[in-house]
């Protein structure tokens, strides 16, 4: 019996620690769709991140400028800005801008380490 066991034994072990080191740790992503004043997504739209100097806790200062893709969103990876953030808060303010043309438009979100946060900016019409 013992012969049996300690075979099976060793082979459940290993693969309980493989199992272990091939998990991916979450990753902390920002998702951002922009809509024009119908509701529609909009592709091609510069996004950018800033972080907020007004927030408490304090956020650690990061910029971040993408495009939205032909769905109308863009996604910002925030594990390198986490990476320096995280000694004082695990969370960071950022204020969106976003612009295409004469359109532009303004929102602002919470990022909370290793969670994926969404927000929808809408485009104020051109004064």
């Amino acid at each position: 019996m013992n012969r049996l066991f300690r075979p099976f034994l060793i082979t459940l072990l290993a693969l309980f620690f493989l199992n272990l080191t091939s998990c991916e740790k979450p990753q902390s992503l920002l998702k951002v769709f922009v809509r024009d004043a119908s509701g529609n997504l909009v592709g091609d739209v510069e996004v950018k991140i800033i972080s907020s100097n007004s927030s408490d806790p304090v956020t650690a200062k990061h910029s971040d400028k993408l495009r939205t893709n032909t769905s109308g969103f863009c996604t910002f990876n925030l594990d390198t800005f986490f990476a320096t953030q995280i000694a004082t808060s695990r969370d960071g303010y950022f204020e969106i801008f976003v612009e295409k043309d004469q359109f532009s438009g303004i929102g602002a979100v919470r990022a909370t380490y290793r969670t994926t946060q969404v927000q929808t900016v809408k485009f104020s019409s051109p004064n």
